[in-house]
């Protein structure tokens, strides 16, 4: 398995309740890049590819209550969906959308799930979910920046920024040849854009 010393890795930390620091957060997405042969870094982060790596079979349906996601791990997961690990979106939100919400659901696996006690059990299941208007946590906040990192890595998205203001200065041309590029939403190349200081 590609990323069998990560896992390793993170479960270690995670059994003794390990805090990551964002320089952390942002390695680990960088480490996962850098084990995939078939991203080259000259387009979009191949994020179910990535998720299916790590055993997760995605799926669109229509999710209701604002949710824009979810996760489960265990329980009834494999007689409900046929695979004991899945990660939901919401066939009503824009792909570019879809696409943050699974890198994002997998830092949830990576950061909460694997080595924690409480789900040894298989009878237990793991399940979080992805609201558009709930990211106060420290568990929300990990996982979007881990999203933001695998999504739309810091060094790429440096060069990328500048090769478009090369192209065309105009703030909205910037902000489509970013999304476009690394299909993800104008208000995360937005946050992207102030989180990287460009």
């Amino acid at each position: 398995m590609k990323f069998e010393e990560i896992i390793k890795e993170l479960r270690t930390k995670n059994e003794n309740g390990y805090e990551y620091s964002l320089k952390e957060i942002t390695q680990i997405a960088n480490d996962i890049l850098d084990k995939i042969d078939y991203y080259s870094g000259r387009g979009a982060t191949p994020i179910v590819k990535i998720a299916k790596e790590f055993d997760f079979k995605t799926y669109k349906e229509t999710l209701k209550n604002g949710k824009s996601g979810d996760i489960h791990i265990n329980g009834e997961t494999k007689e409900k969906y046929g695979h004991d690990k899945i990660i939901l979106v919401n066939k009503k939100d824009e792909l570019f959308h879809q696409r943050f919400v699974v890198a994002h659901e997998l830092a949830h696996y990576l950061f909460e799930f694997l080595g924690n006690p409480e789900y040894s059990d298989s009878n237990v299941i793991f399940v979080d979910t992805y609201k558009k208007d709930q990211h106060e946590t420290p568990q929300e906040k990990r996982a979007n920046a881990f999203a933001a990192e695998i999504m739309m890595p810091r060094d790429l998205f440096i060069k990328q920024y500048y090769i478009a203001r090369r192209e065309d200065s105009n703030r909205m041309f910037i902000l489509m040849y970013l999304s476009r590029f690394f299909e993800t939403s104008i208000d995360s190349i937005e946050k992207r854009i102030m989180e990287v200081s460009v």
